[in-house]
């Protein structure tokens, strides 16, 4: 009987843990009383599985100690009419006691009674709630002084959550929505959104920022027609004043408030149009820049290095992208960053982010403080520009092949892939 109810306590435990919540919320709307008494024991988690470790720790003991104690005893006489000493006869009627308890309390305390709260967890979970609920009521000061016990011992060990919370890390929240895209429970494109943003968390402006020597900026003093110009040639719709140099930014302005008088010939001064600028370091995380321009209502950030230099600029669009990927105007042409030559090897724009090429190729290729794209990582590799024809050989197997360089920069890369035993490995 001890066991059988320990069997009730532990097929209780999962059958009330295993009801679906839709069909819970079905019953709680027909008014079932059971229905709300496993409502209220799955809203208190902590009382209930207190409740529930109680009755199976002391009916355990008690099977425990009345079979010892009992049935041992009883074996003892036939044991000895065998021909055994009294004081063996008495060790193997209690190793037998003990195997025989140990037996039962796994099939019929556990395996057997789990198993059947699987397969009937609504039956079961609505038959035994009710009495649970109850005993956990009685049980109330027992389980307040257990649960207080067990999260006063856990704070020695620097957790601050309860013995029945959990903690997941960011690794294992992506990997379970990247399960949940593969198992087809979550649409695949909104749990590649969802990866990304879990390694935006981790991502600065500098892997995300469009570099110093791609940006395009304003003479604080240019002629209207140095502002058509460059309006025209590049199209952007905010761009970044400087006087002096281009580490002396003073403002930005909107394409749009240049336009009309841009087009009449008419003098412009800037300081008319310009509005103030946001300076970030290329270390901040993108995702908070990302929350301060939102904050500040303002689509571009002129990013800086440690030593105040200007070290390039980031929009909103740019650290969308991060999230949902490319976004291209109607007037972009589409640049092929990774185009496959064979299932071995492919062409990469030096320009290319590292963490594209590594989801597009599924490689592992490093990023570090000073570049965030393939062409600085040959860069680093080679310990200066490589050349034209240069071999660069990474620890996993890779080989970078600059395609076209020039003294400034890698325009673009063949990638050797590593074996795939490595890569898996």
């Amino acid at each position: 009987m001890l066991i059988l109810a320990n069997g009730i306590f532990a097929g209780a435990e999962l059958a009330l843990l295993s009801v679906r919540k839709t069909r819970l919320r079905e019953l709680l709307d027909q008014g079932s009383r059971s229905a709300r008494a496993v409502q209220a024991l799955r809203d208190s988690p902590e009382r209930f599985l207190a409740t529930v470790q109680i009755g199976i720790t002391v009916v355990g003991a008690t099977a425990a100690a009345f079979g010892g104690a009992s049935i041992a005893q009883r074996l003892v006489g036939p044991i000895s009419q065998l021909g055994v000493e009294t004081a063996l006869a008495e060790q193997l009627a209690f190793a037998l006691v003990v195997g025989l308890v140990s037996y039962l309390s796994l099939v019929l305390g556990e395996l057997v009674p789990k198993s059947l709260a699987l397969r009937y967890s609504e039956g079961y979970a609505l038959f035994i709630a009710r009495p649970l609920r109850g005993l956990a009521w009685l049980m109330q000061p027992l389980v307040w002084f257990l649960t207080a016990s067990s999260n006063l011992i856990l704070r020695f060990f620097g957790d601050r959550t309860n013995f029945t919370e959990s903690r997941l890390s960011p690794d294992e929240l992506q990997q379970l929505v990247e399960e949940a895209a593969k198992a087809g429970t979550l649409d695949p494109r909104a749990g590649e959104i969802a990866s990304r943003a879990f390694e935006m968390g981790n991502i600065p402006l500098s892997a995300v920022m469009v570099p110093r020597s791609r940006m395009v900026a304003l003479r604080r003093h240019a002629s209207a027609e140095e502002i058509k110009q460059v309006l025209l040639e590049h199209g952007h719709s905010r761009m970044p004043v400087y006087e002096g140099t281009i580490d002396n930014i003073v403002g930005y302005v909107i394409a749009k408030d240049l336009l009309g008088v841009a087009w009449e010939g008419s003098l412009i001064v800037l300081e008319d149009v310009m509005r103030p600028p946001w300076f970030a370091f290329e270390s901040m995380r993108a995702i908070d820049a990302m929350k301060e321009l939102q904050q500040r209502r303002m689509q571009l950030g002129i990013v800086v290095d440690e030593r105040g230099g200007v070290a390039g600029l980031v929009t909103v669009e740019d650290l969308v992208e991060e999230l949902v990927g490319d976004i291209a105007s109607e007037f972009e042409k589409p640049e092929e960053l990774v185009r496959r030559e064979s299932p071995t090897t492919a062409v990469v724009q030096g320009t290319a982010a590292i963490r594209d090429v590594n989801r597009e190729l599924e490689l592992e290729l490093e990023e570090g403080q000073g570049w965030s794209t393939v062409g600085g990582l040959c860069a680093v590799e080679a310990g200066s520009i490589p050349r034209q024809g240069t071999k660069l050989a990474l620890e996993d197997g890779t080989v970078l092949e600059v395609l076209d360089a020039s003294p400034r920069r890698v325009r673009s890369v063949r990638i050797h892939l590593p074996p795939r035993e490595a890569t898996e490995g």
